[in-house]
């Protein structure tokens, strides 16, 4: 049986229904493969990152683990971005990439390097196949590491002569486990549960902040369920958004430096008992740490234990599937009698997030719609099922504080692990792939759309209907914000002397394109493209940071403070 094939048969085996790549020597080795089989869908796109940041997000919302495949040399280190990205936020992917031939290694042959170091950094596991044979092995030993454990990215490199050879094997089959993800759920210490119940029982103002561990464990029923049970609010990560509906009365939205509202950070910096599950309270989180500057008593449940009290002392702290920690949490928690004053703590934080999610700055007269506005329009327009992905940038903040998830589940994301530009586009192909018919909104400033906007022609090719919304400020607006904080206004290579014309772009790449200066014009267009049928690019005209600071947290608190106060903080 030829390696191709056996490779294809395995991804069958894993229920694999899309593969995401580009034209190359891998594709072409798994192309005829692939048409035989007539099982799995090879999308082919641009570039190696964008492949990598459709199968990322093909992962994200499908509960799956996703493949991409990427040619050897530079297309392999163009793939690892991507990766890196994957695993960093913990989602499942397996990453596979040809490589030149044995007998040609050491030779200084064009595209040669040593791949496996390369990923090792950023992989749950990297490896090279010397044998035909070894194939299923190997598949199933990356799907485990993929999907076990702490999940992330997995990598297989298999050499040219590899690819092009053959071997009869008869060990091809999945891990059934491994076929959705997380493969095994482990569950907490018993006795971390219940001095968890005992520390929420006894608190004034408990908190639950759930991380995105609860999305990738699909728990966001449970949490639901144990918050409405012992009447505890929720605030969220930003990966985390969407573990609760956020219309929810005990749902306070998110918290951090990045789009996180000051009434749903107030929460977590006066709550006495926090349970923090499936995060990492990292420096966005938690604001560079000032929200647990008062040192609640922390309750830190994670499946990684490198995890567990890294950046706050924790009471308490548990390995575990988040999934399994609520049911247990349920189990043990269902009779806690809830104290007065934290009914009353709860209804004035949500009344204040909800003052503060409606208020909506104005721009009258200049020509550019408030970003504000526009999202307005946005969760006014949308049904609830709708994927919103976006960018590092502009869009990140305003669509994390201003657009509430309404429908639980991974509706709103972004690439937080290493806020890469360009994720967008082409990871709004991949959530469109694996939810078909659910309205798929990539929302991208300039900086970000720069670096993909090649990937319209695949969205176009695919015949997909997803819209863009480009964020139109003509400067790369975060660093100038930077500079004008921090730098004493000194503006270094920000602004568009000659902005390019995205529109005229998008235009000639097949999509559907709409400018938009106004409320009305935004309502028109998105109501166009979410009925198109096609690729519709939406140019939104919304002034710089340095004339509407978005909800970050650093740069709210630094704008009213004189230049010799400022401090640059993570975000």
């Amino acid at each position: 049986m030829r390696a191709s094939e056996i490779i294809v048969r395995m991804l069958h085996a894993y229920q694999v229904g899309h593969v995401f790549g580009v034209p190359g020597d891998t594709s072409m080795s798994f192309y005829d493969a692939m048409a035989e089989s007539n099982q799995i869908r090879h999308i082919l796109c641009r570039d190696e990152r964008s492949a990598g940041y459709m199968a990322d997000a093909y992962a994200r919302v499908s509960q799956r683990p996703a493949v991409v495949e990427a040619p050897s040399g530079g297309g392999a280190t163009y793939l690892l971005p991507a990766t890196a990205e994957s695993d960093g936020s913990s989602v499942p992917t397996v990453a596979l990439t040809s490589d030149v031939p044995q007998s040609s290694q050491l030779r200084g042959t064009i595209t040669a390097l040593d791949q496996v170091d390369t990923f090792r950094a950023h992989t749950r596991l990297s490896h090279k196949l010397e044998r035909v044979d070894m194939i299923p092995h190997a598949v199933r030993c990356a799907f485990r590491a993929a999907t076990g454990g702490r999940m992330g990215a997995a990598h297989l490199s298999f050499s040219e002569d590899i690819l092009s050879g053959s071997c009869p094997v008869d060990d091809i089959y999945a891990d059934s486990s491994c076929i959705r993800y997380p493969a095994w759920r482990c569950r907490p210490d018993p006795a971390a549960v219940q001095q968890t119940v005992n520390l929420v029982a006894e608190a004034e103002r408990p908190l639950i902040l759930a991380g995105g561990g609860v999305l990738l464990s699909d728990a966001h029923s449970q949490l639901v369920e144990l918050a409405e049970t012992i009447q505890v609010p929720v605030v969220t990560s930003m990966d985390g958004k969407g573990a609760i509906p956020e219309d929810h009365p005990l749902a306070l939205g998110v918290v951090g430096s990045n789009g996180g509202k000051k009434a749903s950070n107030s929460a977590l910096s006066e709550c006495d008992v926090l349970l923090a599950l499936g995060t990492k309270l990292n420096s966005t989180t938690t604001n560079g740490g000032e929200l647990l500057a008062h040192n609640p008593t922390l309750i830190h449940i994670d499946i990684d234990p490198q995890r567990l009290g890294c950046n706050a002392r924790a009471e308490v702290s548990a390995i575990g599937d988040a999934r399994a920690a609520l049911s247990d949490l349920l189990e043990a928690g269902g009779s806690l009698a809830i104290n007065p004053e934290t009914k009353k703590w709860i209804t004035d934080k949500k009344k204040s997030v909800e003052e503060e999610l409606f208020s909506i700055g104005s721009l009258s007269g200049k020509g550019e719609l408030h970003p504000a506005q526009m999202v307005t329009v946005m969760r006014r327009l949308l049904p609830p099922e709708s994927v919103i992905i976006c960018d590092a940038g502009t869009p990140t903040p305003w669509i994390m504080a201003h657009y509430p998830v309404r429908q639980p589940g991974k509706r709103v994301f972004a690439a937080r692990s290493h806020g890469s530009l360009g994720y967008a586009m082409p990871a709004a192909l991949g959530a469109h792939m694996a939810l078909d018919g659910t309205p798929v909104v990539a929302v991208m400033g300039d900086g970000s759309l720069g670096m993909s906007i090649g990937e319209l022609e695949t969205l176009v090719r695919e015949g997909s209907d997803i819209t863009v919304i480009h964020l139109n400020n003509g400067t790369y607006g975060w660093i100038k914000m930077l500079q004008k904080l921090y730098y004493d206004e000194r503006y270094f290579s920000v602004d568009f002397e000659r902005g390019p014309d995205y529109a005229q772009a998008a235009a000639s790449l097949g999509a559907e394109t709409h400018a938009v200066s106004s409320c009305d014009q935004m309502e028109e267009a998105l109501q166009r493209s979410t009925h198109s049928g096609a690729v519709s690019f939406i140019e939104v005209d919304v002034p710089a940071e340095v004339e509407a600071v978005p909800p970050v947290a650093p740069w709210e608190r630094d704008i009213s403070l004189s230049p010799d106060e400022r401090s640059r903080r993570s975000y």
